[in-house]
């Protein structure tokens, strides 16, 4: 009798570690708890995995000018850049009414951001003239599009001399207005990629750029590029995810759930993507293909979906909205790209991108004409 308690208790011990171990397997390398005789509990990991909190303030230098738009900041060598559309009243034309002249206004500061220098400037008649922006091989790089005829790079290392460099190497259909509104210049691994549309491609000269294609034939595209240790991988829709090992030649798997993906980025170790999905807006993958759902530490976001997810400075950061809540934005914040914590309500509209440098993320605002500046609280 007793010998039968004894192998009822260990069986049932046997099963509590066996299920335990389906959800522990996937992540071993960021928490431990068995049932082993280790003493430590998964709760004795939380200290790890809480991110910390950060603090918020705008930030919106007076240049006494009308302001129209912020193009999204830069940092690099120590410097930051901030691009804003201008208009300012010139003249006064027939029957007294007022000429203006648009154009953005280029603007470098040191590490604390605490003095702007106005550098140069660019005339534009739109201020949605910013296609794109990126840092890359040690140059700061602003994609402004006029039209079809006029599309080029405005770049500087310093950030105080200035040139135009044209768009070279890539199809002139590319330069069509509609596709370059939804062309998505970023880097990966120190190569250019353009994402976003039917047709991706990848340079690593900026001049030379190579269409991104199945290897059974197609074209690969999604959202945006991230590289880990693996390869480099791309969410597209429909849960699909793209992978590669050079970024030129792709190929693709399928996985859980019909996710629209968005963003997709890596760091310690693990990749995370962002969805438009509601119940698993966030997930979480060591490989970049067989991918889980993560753990919302303070509530249940079950009605959030997530556009953007960045690894800068240590942490994931993932921004969006709610599905019912009009342009309230969330912020959330991971350091295992795993467990989430939502930061103080972020009161401010439509984040469109955040830029992490010298300890500081700055997001830029949709329409507005200031920065929100997160930093890790003291």
């Amino acid at each position: 009798m007793v010998n039968i308690l004894v192998l009822f208790v260990m069986t049932l011990l046997f099963v509590a570690c066996d299920d335990s171990s389906a959800n522990a397997s996937a992540d071993s390398d960021i928490s431990s708890s068995s049932c082993e005789g280790d003493s430590s509990s998964s709760l004795d990991s939380l200290e790890y995995v809480v991110p910390p909190k950060l603090s918020g303030r705008e930030y919106n230098p007076d240049f006494n000018a009308i302001i129209g738009r912020l193009a999204p900041p830069l940092y690099g060598n120590g410097k930051w850049i901030m691009a804003r559309y201008e208009t300012k009243k010139i003249d006064m034309g027939e029957y007294k009414a007022p000429i203006y002249d648009s154009y953005y206004v280029f603007f470098v500061s040191g590490d604390d951001m605490a003095t702007w220098e106005k550098t140069d400037t660019l005339r534009c008649d739109r201020s949605d003239n910013v296609r794109s922006t990126f840092v890359w091989n040690g140059r700061f790089y602003y994609l402004f599009h006029i039209n079809e005829e006029t599309t080029f790079f405005f770049s500087s290392e310093d950030g105080v001399r200035w040139d135009s460099i044209p768009l070279v190497g890539l199809p002139a259909e590319f330069m069509d207005d509609a596709v370059l509104t939804k062309a998505n210049f970023h880097v990966a691994n120190n190569k250019v990629f353009v994402t976003g549309n039917a047709f991706c491609y990848v340079t690593s000269d900026m001049e030379t750029w190579q269409e991104m294609k199945f290897q059974n034939g197609g074209f690969a595209c999604g959202n945006n590029v991230a590289w880990g240790e693996v390869g480099y991988r791309m969410s597209g829709g429909n849960g699909v995810i793209m992978y590669s090992d050079d970024g030129i030649t792709w190929d693709s798997t399928s996985t859980s759930g019909s996710l629209n993906g968005y963003h997709i980025a890596y760091g310690n170790g693990v990749f995370v993507r962002a969805t438009y999905n509601g119940r698993d807006a966030l997930q979480w993958s060591k490989d970049g293909l067989e991918w889980l759902p993560v753990n919302y530490m303070s509530s249940n976001y079950s009605s959030v979906f997530y556009e953007g997810v960045i690894f800068e400075g240590g942490l994931f950061l993932a921004y969006g909205g709610g599905m019912m809540a009009g342009s309230t934005s969330y912020l959330l914040v991971s350091e295992n790209g795993r467990d989430w914590v939502m930061q103080d309500r972020v009161a401010y509209r439509d984040i469109q991108r955040i830029v992490y440098g010298n300890g500081k993320y700055v997001a830029t605002i949709y329409g507005e004409n200031y920065y929100a500046v997160f930093q890790r609280e003291p």
